[in-house]
Order: C-alpha cells, then structure tokens, then sequence
C-alpha cells in the first residue's frame, strides 16, 4: 500500500511541476487575483469532521461525503462568481460522463449563500449542464480545505477557486489541485485512474478509526 500510494504522489506532484501558470479567482468584493500555480497537497485523508459534515443538495436533499466510502470520489469547489470555474466546468461535465458508470462520485460544491443565491446558482447550473451532485458549502469550511497544500505565493486573503479533490475509496487524498488551466482536466483523469487502480488492488479493509472513535462496522 506505502509503495503504491507514494507512486501516486510522485505522479502528481511530477503532473504539478509539468503544468504551467493556471487562474484561480478569490470571492468578491476582493480584488481580481494574479494567476496561480495549479498545485498539488500531500496525500492525506479526508478528516472526519469534514466526510461527515452534513451538508446540503441544491434542491434541499441531506448527504454526506462520507456516503461515498468505498468508493473513488471527485470534489470540487466552485461558485458562480469564478470566472476559472465556468471555463473548468464543460472538463468537469465531460469527466462525470465518462467515469460516473465505473462508480466515481462526483460532487461540486459552492461557498454561495443558499438562501441568498439559490436561484442564481440554480440557473447557473442548468445553463452550464451540471448534471453532477451539486451542493452547498460554508466558508469556513472551504476556507480549510483551500489552505492544504503549499501556500499561496504571494499571500492573499479568501478562498482561491476551482479547487479540486480525487478521493480514494479509503478516503485518502490522491490529488489536490488548486486553480485551473487546460491540462487540469488531464490531471484529474490521471488522479481518478490511479485511485481506481488502487482500489481495485487493495483488499477489503476495516474503516480506518477517526478522532478515537470505534470503526464502523
């Protein structure tokens, strides 16, 4: 498993190192931010208190990433605002259609206010053909998660979007990639492959215990 998962990482971080400068845009009223290096965290897992965060679908329905252990998933985080966001969009769409039947989850989540922006994101998403799970997100939340990896350079305040998780059927972290460009797509189907090749390699495991708790059973 440590042998396979550091190929993974090193793979990433080669497929990082190869990609030139990507957009990546803070939330309004904020000044427009310099491009950014798409970058890629160390592998970790995902912690408990964010896979069993109860979160919120656009149309109201309750789940958890935690719903999906066992299974490779896809994280993204997006808002309407983002300009990097639309144009990764039709990418994202066209990865959920090619790995949505082979069991990959994915979820894009925005740090938009769903009593404010409901109906603008709503139209967002049929007018960009989202038919992935899409939900909300707190900003505290998102704001955690945007800080794993190598600090931004130079420092600036707010959440830097697109950000976008693989996640392996163990929860571990495979790839994390901040900003976009156009070989993004690309990383992220090397990020999804890999975690399925694991996947398929591992032998059934107990769930990992989280924070002392018992694993499930």
């Amino acid at each position: 498993m440590g042998l396979t998962m550091r190929k993974v990482s090193l793979l990433a971080t080669a497929l990082a190192l190869a990609c030139p400068q990507a957009l990546a845009q803070t939330p309004p009223p904020a000044a427009a931010a310099p491009a950014a290096s798409v970058t890629v965290g160390v592998p970790k897992f995902m912690p408990e208190e964010i896979s069993g965060l109860e979160l919120k679908e656009l149309g109201g329905r309750s789940f958890r990433l935690s719903d999906f252990r066992g299974r490779v998933y896809v994280l993204n985080l997006w808002a309407t605002w983002c300009g990097p966001c639309r144009v990764e969009i039709p990418g994202f769409n066209k990865l959920h259609a090619d790995y949505s039947a082979r069991g990959v989850e994915f979820v894009g989540l925005t740090t938009e206010d769903p009593e404010l922006d409901g109906d603008k994101v709503r139209g967002f998403a049929r007018e960009m053909g989202m038919k992935y799970r899409l939900g909300w997100l707190d900003r505290e939340t998102a704001r955690v998660m945007a800080s794993w990896g190598p600090p931004r350079t130079p420092p600036r305040p707010g959440i830097s979007l697109p950000q976008t998780f693989v996640v392996g059927s163990d929860g571990q972290i495979v790839l994390h990639v901040r900003g976009y460009n156009a070989r993004v797509p690309d990383m992220i189907r090397a990020g999804v492959e890999k975690a399925l090749a694991f996947a398929q390699a591992a032998p059934a495991a107990p769930d990992r215990p989280q924070s002392g708790a018992p694993a499930r059973p």
